[in-house]
């Protein structure tokens, strides 16, 4: 530990890499069914505040040049997972960030930071998902609705069970409005809603539901990039996940 980290290890000591690097909360407030409306440009401002009232940050450090939304961080060494990425596009909230992959021990850091972000903004419709991948996959996928109305999925992809799931995805997809058949078959061949758990694509459920509510990524479109300090007991929980022996 210093004063910059919770770490109990030098910043610079290697982590297992994840070949996914896929750890996300979007926020669409209010949700815009259908919308085909142009994004506006990155508030660098509103980036800011949202990452140091998120609940895994204890501190922001530092902000560093911004990224194009497209783009992606991947992290190598300790100090690397302590970046966090935000992109504050007009309705638009997404934020990435390495504490959302820590599923050990019965965690569900997406489910939690969704939860806590529908307190502070009850008219949002938010979409969560994680999906770490060291040689096994764990997925953690959460849609949350204005009303509160939660979808939660989390397993790994590879196994029938455990699988742990909460909340009707066609009373989900009903409620915004979104019919099946009027889905591509390219969407339905990954979404087997009566089918075992494993065999639906969680992940691309909640983009679905993203892109019928108004998220439109468009090219240009920037990101901030901030390194903090998380939280200790999210850093120590980060430790335990990548670490490559703890």
């Amino acid at each position: 530990m210093n004063d910059l980290s919770f770490w109990t290890c030098p910043p610079e000591t290697a982590v297992r890499s994840s070949n996914s690097d896929e750890y996300l909360i979007t926020l669409l407030d209010p949700p815009r069914p259908e919308s085909t409306a142009e994004l506006p440009p990155h508030d660098h401002v509103r980036a800011r505040a949202f990452a140091e009232a998120f609940p895994t940050v204890d501190a922001v450090l530092e902000e560093l040049p911004p990224l194009p939304a497209s783009e992606a961080l991947h992290a190598e060494t300790l100090s690397d997972l302590d970046l966090i990425t935000i992109g504050c596009w007009g309705a638009v909230t997404r934020i990435s960030d390495p504490a959302l992959a820590t599923y050990d021990a019965g965690m569900d850091p997406v489910l939690r930071q969704v939860r806590a972000l529908h307190e502070r903004y009850p008219s949002a419709l938010i979409v969560g998902s994680a999906a770490p991948d060291f040689g096994e996959t764990h997925t953690e996928d959460v849609i949350c609705l204005p009303d509160g109305l939660t979808l939660f999925a989390s397993g790994f992809p590879a196994y029938e069970s455990p699988w742990f799931v909460d909340g009707d995805p066609r009373t989900v997809l009903n409620a915004l409005g979104i019919d099946l058949a009027d889905l591509t078959d390219e969407d339905r061949e990954y979404l087997y809603l009566d089918e075992e758990p494993h065999l639906t694509n969680w992940g691309m459920l909640g983009e679905l539901v993203l892109e019928h509510c108004g998220r439109r990524l468009r090219t240009g479109l920037e990101m901030s990039v901030f390194r903090v300090r998380h939280t200790e007991d999210y850093t120590s929980m980060m430790e335990e996940m990548w670490m490559w022996s703890r």
